[in-house]
C-alpha cells in the first residue's frame, strides 16, 4: 500500500522536474528572442517616429489653429509671405519697365508684317 504511494510521488516529482527543466529552457530561449525582437522593435519605432515627427508638428499646428478659431481669435497675417510677394512683384515690374523703355527708345520703327501692312494703309488714308 505504501509502495504505490511512493512510486506515484516519485513519478510526480519526475514529471515536475521535467516540466521545470522545460520551463527554464523555454524562458532562456524566450529571453534571447525577446532581446532581438526588442532591438527590431526599437529600430522600427525610430524609423516611424522620424516619419511621424513632421505630421505631428502639422497636427499640432492645425489643432492650435482650431483652438484659436473656436476661441474667436483671428489667424495671424503671414507678413513674411506678403513681403516676399511684394518684392517679387516689384522685380517683375522693374524688368517690364526696362524692357518697355528699351523698345520705345529704338530709333527705327518695328517692322510691320505684310498682313497688317494693308490694314495700316487703309487706316492712314483719309476717308
Amino acid at each position: 500500500m505504501f509502495g504505490t504511494q511512493r512510486s506515484r510521488s516519485r513519478k510526480a516529482e519526475k514529471i515536475a522536474g521535467q516540466a521545470w527543466n522545460n520551463l527554464v529552457s523555454a524562458v532562456d530561449s524566450a529571453g534571447s528572442a525577446t532581446r532581438s525582437a526588442g532591438r527590431r522593435a526599437a529600430t522600427m519605432v525610430d524609423d516611424a517616429s522620424d516619419r511621424v515627427g513632421t505630421s505631428a508638428a502639422e497636427a499640432r499646428r492645425r489643432a492650435n489653429a482650431a483652438m484659436d478659431a473656436l476661441s474667436g481669435r483671428k489667424p495671424r497675417t503671414p507678413w513674411g509671405w506678403l513681403a516676399a510677394a511684394t518684392l517679387v512683384g516689384a522685380a517683375f515690374g522693374w524688368v517690364a519697365q526696362r524692357v518697355g523703355r528699351t523698345i520705345v527708345s529704338r530709333p527705327e520703327p518695328l517692322p510691320v508684317p505684310d498682313s497688317l501692312a494693308e490694314t495700316q494703309e487703309s487706316m492712314s488714308r483719309p476717308a
